[in-house]
């Protein structure tokens, strides 16, 4: 029997393989039930934060844009140009599902940090094709989410977060687990916002910027991403 998909979001400045082991917890509690897929970043990067010393030799590490400078919007977040690097990027997505889903549906979409705010970029395309008969994901996890637009300074940060906002909420189910000690904890409430007040979920876990790691955490999380998707 086929079963439908999760795509995992890595965050910055790290890989598949790393978030493997960071999502282990969760993984094994959805892995029964789904076909769980976690892609690379396609752009080369340096550890991210609190990569190293912990994950020493699990290079290469990759990031999904370059947001640190004015460059990012035109980048990236060049939203309504079809050519963009989220078109591609949900291109690739599609493609994952396709060539090792086994041909199962997309369903869900786990995000960390800057995998978050990609992932949610990839919902809002789906579910411009769903207005048009498509789509098909019913759950977003953001774990320690960032906010679209960190790049080209305050003006461009509040422009780009208008315009985007301007089209409208990402309408599915979404869970936002963020730290109470991580230092871009502000980003991740920032990023509740672009998300439907209905079905929105907001968790709190105590430590950092990190999947959490608390047995009841992760059962939680669990439970309402099998709901959303009917496995319950």
């Amino acid at each position: 029997m086929t079963k439908p998909s999760i795509v995992f979001l890595h965050g910055s400045g790290t890989n598949a393989d790393i978030f493997r082991l960071q999502t282990r917890k969760l993984a094994a509690l959805l892995q029964p039930h789904f076909t769980l897929l976690y892609p690379d970043a396609p752009y080369p990067s340096g550890p991210g934060p609190g990569v190293l010393p912990f994950f020493e030799g699990c290079d290469p590490f990759a990031t999904w844009m370059d947001d640190s400078s004015a460059a990012a919007e035109d980048a990236y977040w060049s939203l309504e140009d079809d050519d963009s690097g989220a078109a591609r990027l949900l291109e690739s997505v599609e493609r994952l599902v396709r060539e090792e889903g086994g041909g199962g549906e997309l369903v869900g979409v786990v995000g960390f940090s800057m995998g978050a705010k990609v992932g949610m970029e990839v919902v809002r395309r789906l579910e411009g094709r769903e207005d048009a008969g498509g789509g098909g994901v019913k759950v977003v996890v953001c774990v320690c989410g960032t906010v679209p637009y960190r790049g080209g300074g305050d003006v461009a940060r509040e422009e780009g977060g208008r315009r985007m906002l301007g089209r409208g909420v990402v309408r599915v189910q979404s869970v936002h687990l963020m730290g109470e000690t991580d230092p871009w904890r502000a980003e991740g409430e920032k990023l509740v916002g672009y998300f439907g007040e209905e079905g929105r979920k907001v968790m709190w876990f105590k430590g950092g910027h990190h999947m959490p790691a608390e047995d009841a955490v992760n059962k939680q999380v669990a439970r309402i991403m099998l709901a959303a998707c009917g496995k319950v």
